[in-house]
């Protein structure tokens, strides 16, 4: 069963003419696949009806065999995670420590579990020294790498990543593709949507899908 799976998807936005058609496509456990195409032509949308962001006007989407449509979005949260261009849009919570936590304290988790497996991400990404620090005064590789947590954090899976590159130095980039091989190796799936050459090269043995005008070609 593939972690995400779309057939006779069809999509379109209530204002504008743009319209997104995907026949087939999955996205397996453990692998890695591009979503490469020009700007305007998809790629975004065609994420975002990924993990329930958007919905279909037509088609199916599926979540580890669930269909979206019977899902919340915290629930799909919970097995897929997004990571936005701007990862700073995706955080909220004041410090690095607060931003890991919150949800399980919210959510009336094992504080004591939670706490455990927070710092074990934190210094596995890096950022253990940065409990305190304000997710304001972060880089943005800093930011980058927060936010992956705590998209772990909350159990996902299979994760999507857009643009991830972006703004990105070379130390944290070669970080970002340390941590996407990491994933790989853990047997989590990965979407990345790129134009990146350089991560496109690193990659070169990835399945590429390209986004042309709205149209999904696998």
């Amino acid at each position: 069963m593939p972690a995400i799976s779309l057939s006779n998807l069809v999509f379109c936005y209530a204002k504008g003419d743009f319209v997104l058609s995907c026949p087939s496509l999955d996205f397996p456990h453990g692998e890695l696949r591009l979503i490469m195409g020009a700007n305007g032509s998809g790629k975004t949308t065609l994420s975002k009806l990924m993990c329930g962001i958007l919905k279909p006007l037509q088609g199916d989407v599926r979540i580890f065999g669930k269909p979206s449509s019977a899902l919340s979005l915290g629930q799909i949260g919970s097995d897929v995670g997004y990571l936005f261009q701007n990862p700073a849009r995706q955080l909220f919570a004041g410090t690095v420590w607060r931003e890991m936590v919150f949800v399980d304290e919210l959510l009336g988790r094992d504080l004591e579990a939670s706490a455990q497996r927070a710092q074990d991400l934190l210094e596995r990404f890096g950022l253990g020294a940065l409990k305190e620090r304000s997710i304001y005064n972060l880089s943005g590789g800093e930011k980058q790498r927060l936010a992956l947590c705590t998209l772990l954090m909350g159990g996902a899976q299979f994760l999507i990543l857009d643009e991830p590159t972006v703004g990105l130095d070379r130390q944290n980039r070669e970080i970002l593709y340390t941590i996407i091989d990491d994933l790989l190796e853990e047997g989590r799936g990965l979407a990345v949507i790129t134009h990146e050459k350089e991560l496109i090269s690193r990659y070169s043995n990835a399945r590429k899908i390209k986004v042309e005008r709205g149209q999904v070609l696998v």
